[in-house]
């Protein structure tokens, strides 16, 4: 096994001398003894020793100690004080040079032996844990995810270069700053400043996980990308908060997905305009009955992705009339029982007919479901309360108003007042009460209203 190189800088002689033969003697190798800061400095980086015994008083123009930190910055080798003062002020600026043993002369041989063997472990650690980051940081910058790490104040405590690219710079120049101060040279417009920080303080405050679905930011050359973002509370070694941020890139995803929704929108609307035009009465009545729904939804504060299946359900809930003859439909006086029976069948008919498309919200289900009442006195199946989707429940209580106030074949419009009296009547029997509550609501604040250009939808 190679020994241990231990370079010794001395400015007394036969100090050196001794200190040299016991080092010896304990099987260590000593290549040089130095008596000055400065040639300290040059044979350390021409030597490249495992340890250095510095005196802290010694000659030249920098003492032992501005030495010892010059050593360690440029080589990284640990250095051992020795010395004969040993008052505060000297242990003090010795230990802002972080040291790796302090010994105080005369000392005994086992003391010095002690020192320079806990000296060597603890380098050998510390090379370790260096190569084990930097092994860690190069796979966290080869991961095209964004990695990043903020402190309380919104300031980068650490980046992965995806980062640093999307702002347009390197990991390093990021730490220290926000995306306030960094937004300014990078490719992101700075309407996504807002975006691109939300819930970051929430997270360190509440101390709780954060999952943010997409976000999306706007770049300079027109492009936009979206992230799904996972946020997550971390306590630091000084005990300090902070959050650790893992973006990840949906944006071929995201893209996908909008091209399908378009391709469904367009599919949806096919649909709706054959039931219009096998009936011209209530040509508009399932456009109108979702800009309703559409207005309770956001009202309850249901999630995007509830509004977004229930704005499908709704516009094409009567979908299943397509299988129903156009004279029944049109019909000018009272339907028979047996002509209305027939009407009962179009949710059933509207599910089947739904079922065949693969939406991911549960279309199908909400249409089959919006002739229900929570008393359970609808059709098609008789269900109660929480039986019935929220979905369903928001376009049973949409369609009723939109119906009573439009003009029909066997009936004209008895108003917008006799169909909100309608609702406020059967709250709680018929409708659900929240939505039912919610509905009026909306139409007594003046904050919807079925405006001219809807109403000829």
């Amino acid at each position: 096994m190679e020994k241990k190189t231990i370079l010794i800088v001395e400015d007394e002689k036969i100090i050196a001398e001794d200190i040299k033969n016991i080092i010896v003697n304990f099987n260590y190798n000593v290549p040089a003894i130095i008596t000055n800061g400065e040639k300290a400095i040059q044979k350390a980086g021409e030597l490249k020793p495992d340890l250095i015994l510095m005196d802290i008083m010694i000659e030249g123009n920098i003492n032992g100690i501005e030495a010892a930190k010059q050593i360690y910055s440029k080589f990284s080798i640990p250095v051992i004080f020795l010395t004969s003062y040993a008052d505060e002020k000297i242990i003090e600026q010795a230990a802002k040079s972080s040291p790796f043993g302090y010994i105080i002369k005369p000392f005994e041989d086992r003391e010095l032996r002690a020192t320079i063997e806990i000296a060597l472990y603890k380098s050998k650690m510390e090379i370790a844990f260096w190569k084990n980051r930097n092994f860690l940081l190069k796979i966290i910058d080869t991961v095209p995810n964004n990695i990043f790490v903020k402190d309380k104040d919104g300031k980068y405590l650490m980046v992965n270069k995806s980062v640093a690219e999307l702002f347009n710079t390197i990991p390093k120049d990021m730490v220290g700053k926000t995306d306030r101060e960094l937004i300014v040279q990078s490719m992101i417009k700075n309407e996504n400043l807002d975006n691109l920080i939300k819930d970051d303080l929430e997270v360190i405050k509440k101390k709780k996980e954060v999952l943010i679905p997409e976000v999306s930011l706007s770049l300079d050359n027109g492009e936009r990308i979206w992230f799904q973002t996972t946020k997550v509370p971390l306590i630091l070694q000084d005990d300090s908060e902070a959050m650790l941020g893992v973006s990840v890139d949906i944006t071929a995803l995201k893209n996908s997905f909008l091209r399908l929704q378009d391709l469904m929108e367009e599919t949806v609307n096919g649909l709706v305009s054959a039931v219009e035009k096998r009936d011209p009465y209530t040509a508009g009545h399932q456009r109108r009955v979702s800009l309703l729904a559409n207005a309770i939804a956001v009202k309850m504060k249901l999630s995007k992705f509830q509004i977004d299946g229930l704005r499908i359900a709704a516009i094409v809930h009567d979908i299943g009339k397509i299988n129903i003859p156009t004279e029944i439909l049109s019909k000018p006086g009272k339907l028979s029982d047996q002509e209305f029976n027939l009407i009962k069948t179009h949710p059933q008919a509207g599910f089947e007919i739904l079922s065949t498309i693969s939406f991911p919200w549960p279309v199908a289900e909400i249409v089959l479901q919006h002739q229900e009442r929570i008393n359970g006195s609808g059709y098609p199946r008789g269900l109660k309360n929480n039986e019935i989707l929220i979905e369903a429940r928001i376009i049973a209580v949409a369609d009723v108003v939109e119906a009573i106030m439009s003009h029909r074949p066997y009936r004209p419009s008895r108003g917008m007042d006799f169909a909100l009296s309608e609702i406020n009547l059967h709250k709680g029997v018929l409708y659900d009460e929240i939505v039912a509550e919610t509905c009026l609501n909306l139409f007594k604040n003046k904050e919807f209203a079925f405006s001219d250009s809807n109403r000829n939808l």
